[in-house]
């Protein structure tokens, strides 16, 4: 049986604020608009909403907020916890939303590292639980500790609801 070889994250990435970062605002809101661009206009936004969001997720003490990950001051990912994220289960809230590694950072632990700051500031910030939705990634996030709520169709496509618990831990 082959050893699978387990890849470490980058020694050198830290995850900071984007309240710190605020010249990375409009780098952000293009790479998430490029990325979600369907979503975004199925939603009917554009650009501007995506900017828009970005500067309203500047907090450090409070959601809506985003974290980035920086490999020598340069964006490598982000996440945002984050409000109403699926209009069709306003009953959930808050949820963790736009994990996106920029794509010669995946496969190496940034997107884990993120995962793992992100419930450390919301347990921080006494959230009980979180939600996120996901088309694609949900062996990713159930080895992560996520529990699947619901499948569901959105936006046309399959997707699973997950959520995490933050009280317990």
């Amino acid at each position: 049986m082959a050893k699978q070889i387990r890849r470490m994250p980058p020694r050198n990435i830290a995850i900071d604020y984007l309240a710190n970062c605020p010249e990375l605002v409009d780098e952000m809101a293009r790479l998430s608009w490029k990325e979600w661009q369907e979503i975004y206009q199925q939603r009917e936004q554009t650009l501007e909403h995506s900017l828009k969001n970005y500067r309203d997720r500047m907090n450090t003490d409070r959601l809506p907020l985003t974290l980035v990950a920086l490999h020598r001051g340069e964006l490598v990912g982000m996440v945002s916890l984050k409000f109403h994220d699926m209009d069709t289960r306003p009953d959930l809230d808050p949820w963790l939303g736009g994990l996106l590694v920029l794509p010669e950072w995946r496969n190496r632990g940034v997107g884990t590292m993120l995962m793992h700051r992100a419930t450390k500031e919301a347990r921080r910030l006494n959230v009980p639980r979180l939600y996120l939705w996901t088309h694609l990634a949900e062996k990713l996030y159930h080895k992560l500790g996520w529990q699947v709520v619901e499948r569901t169709n959105y936006f046309g496509k399959e997707a699973v609801i997950m959520q995490f618990d933050l009280s317990g831990q």
